[in-house]
């Protein structure tokens, strides 16, 4: 699997590691229990303060906000009632601008949310649609006649469960709506919508910002016809949402060239990224089709296959071959394992792990992150080893929007994954600055001693591992540009992979179970003595070591060819 050694443009957006911050639980800057943008002003030394040298920083290079737009929050704030202001819950347009000039001084890139596949039904532009079917926003959401015996138009569901379709008494129509009610689809065949978010994307660009991240920019067009969705072989519940094929209302061709007027909108500005969720429920779509096939989509898509394999070398090797395989040779990846809207990646992992502890599996996925080819992404607070929270009382619950499954059930909402960063031992983990007031969700239990502040003081932590890691990763040409080759074609309980530029050679090595030789492993020709250490669980950084007979038990070490 041998790539070009180095991409064709060296852009940040590639060879940084970007850092994703969910506002409402990451740190509150005005002591009303609820994250704000004044909070994460405050905690902008911890992830990066301008100093490569730093004792106490993460030293990432970007962050991407979920949304912070004005909004009823009814989806925590993915319905936006207002595309050029802040909701008040995070603070104001001049509390934004202060975060730019603070972040950029220390180096920090700002990526923003951009929810375009639809409005809150609080917008002016739907009480405007809804108004009538003669105003000049009548056809800015997707309307429909009720059926002749009065059912809904078609059969397309809600993401959320049940019918996609929601009643509104002043048109006497329906109106859809992929997620909840509260939030109509966007009629992105009108050109005055297309041009009136294409006019958003400069308002935000203009201020200064570096990028965007894409929400459901699979679901932007729908059938014009609006046929009804033909449903899966075998399927009984005609109201289960994957019972169905999407053929209608999700993943039309239109949506890439609606992307790619994203795109071109971006290209009028010096060193922005485009960032893509491009899917919504299905491991199968291939997400690379949004690189597009004149690389005039998506900087960077994201795909799920990765994150969802099971914590077992074969299946992460399987996704990470296929990755190779099929990431065009001008494109660049993208790697991560968590995100807000699924359960944090120790609290999959550690289920189906032989190891019981799960700071050896934290610094094995770690390793594992940011030493793959491609731009990593990190999920607040999983560079300390936080897992979800799965002991919030109903009453303290925030995510009423959450997927129903193939039986019509509910799972449980995505909160355990949005809990509060966890900064110290201080009650509620030191989440409001100089109050003690409840947090918008209440903090894991073992803050006390999974914390920033416990971790930077104990030299083996999780975080300082991240910290080390990153670091390396800075330093290293071959871990930001090179190859990826895998050194075992079959692995069962080890992955060892090379890094390679024109001038350096770097070897990782982890080892998900006990002990094992390594010899036994390599199936390609490889030069076992002087190697310098940069990073191991087993050995001291910077000595000259030959490689090991044997893997200790959960080894990580990564190497540089002497």
């Amino acid at each position: 699997m041998v790539k070009p050694t180095t991409p064709t443009t060296n852009k940040w957006w590639q060879s940084g590691i970007i850092y994703q911050i969910y506002p409402l639980t990451f740190a509150d800057g005005n002591g009303d229990g609820t994250g704000d943008l004044r909070g994460i002003i405050q905690r902008l030394d911890y992830l990066n303060d301008g100093n490569p040298n730093s004792e106490t920083c993460l030293g990432i290079d970007a962050i991407w906000l979920s949304p912070i737009n004005k909004s009823p929050m009814v989806d925590n704030g993915y319905d936006i009632s207002d595309y050029l202001d802040i909701c008040p819950v995070f603070g104001t347009l001049a509390d934004f601008e202060e975060l730019l000039t603070e972040a950029h001084r220390r180096g920090i890139k700002v990526i923003l949310d951009l929810v375009v596949s639809h409005t809150s039904n609080q917008h002016p532009w739907f009480q405007a649609s809804k108004s009538s079917r003669n105003n000049d926003k009548a056809d800015w959401y997707l309307w429909q006649d009720p059926q002749p015996n009065g059912q809904f138009p078609n059969n397309w569901l809600s993401y959320f469960g049940g019918t996609g379709w929601t009643y509104c008494a002043e048109r006497e129509q329906y109106y859809f709506h992929t997620f909840n009610e509260n939030q109509p689809d966007l009629n992105w065949q009108n050109p005055a919508v297309r041009q009136a978010i294409h006019d958003v994307i400069r308002f935000w660009l203009d201020k200064g910002v570096d990028g965007f991240r894409l929400d459901a920019s699979s679901v932007y067009s729908k059938d014009p016809d609006f046929r009804d969705n033909p449903m899966k072989y075998g399927s009984s519940d005609k109201n289960a949402y994957n019972n169905q094929h999407h053929l209608y209302d999700k993943n039309l061709p239109e949506n890439h060239q609606i992307i790619q007027e994203f795109r071109q909108v971006i290209e009028e500005y010096d060193d922005r990224a485009l960032i893509g969720e491009t899917f919504i429920d299905s491991r199968l779509y291939d997400s690379t089709i949004f690189y597009g096939n004149k690389n005039n989509e998506l900087h960077l898509p994201f795909g799920f296959e990765f994150p969802f394999s099971p914590w077992h070398p074969g299946y992460l090797q399987r996704e990470i071959e296929k990755k190779e395989l099929i990431t065009p040779a001008w494109a660049w990846p993208t790697q991560f394992l968590d995100n807000h809207d699924i359960p944090r990646h120790l609290s999959r992992w550690i289920e189906c792990s032989l190891c019981s502890h799960p700071v050896s599996i934290a610094k094995a996925a770690a390793a594992l992150l940011l030493t793959l080819r491609g731009t990593p992404f990190l999920y607040y607070g999983q560079e300390l080893g936080m897992v979800d929270n799965m002991d919030i009382p109903a009453d303290r619950l925030q995510d009423r929007a959450v997927v129903a499954t193939e039986t019509g059930e509910l799972p449980p909402p995505r909160d355990g994954a949005r809990t509060p960063m966890q900064w110290d031992d201080l009650p509620h983990a030191g989440f409001s600055f100089g109050a003690n007031v409840t947090p918008w969700l209440p903090v894991h239990k073992n803050y006390t001693e999974v914390n920033v502040k416990a971790e930077l003081a104990a030299p083996d932590s999780i975080l300082n591992f991240y910290r080390q890691l990153i670091r390396v990763r800075q330093g290293s040409d071959a871990l930001k540009w090179g190859s990826w080759k895998t050194l075992v074609v079959y692995p069962h309980e080890q992955l060892a992979y090379l890094r390679e530029t024109a001038t350096e050679t770097v070897l990782v090595l982890i080892n998900f179970a006990y002990e094992k030789p390594l010899k036994d492993l390599i199936d390609l020709e490889l030069d076992w003595q002087r190697w310098t250490v940069l990073l191991s669980t087993r050995f001291e950084a910077g000595h000259v070591v030959d490689l090991p007979d044997n893997l200790v038990p959960f080894e990580v070490s990564i190497l540089n060819k002497v």
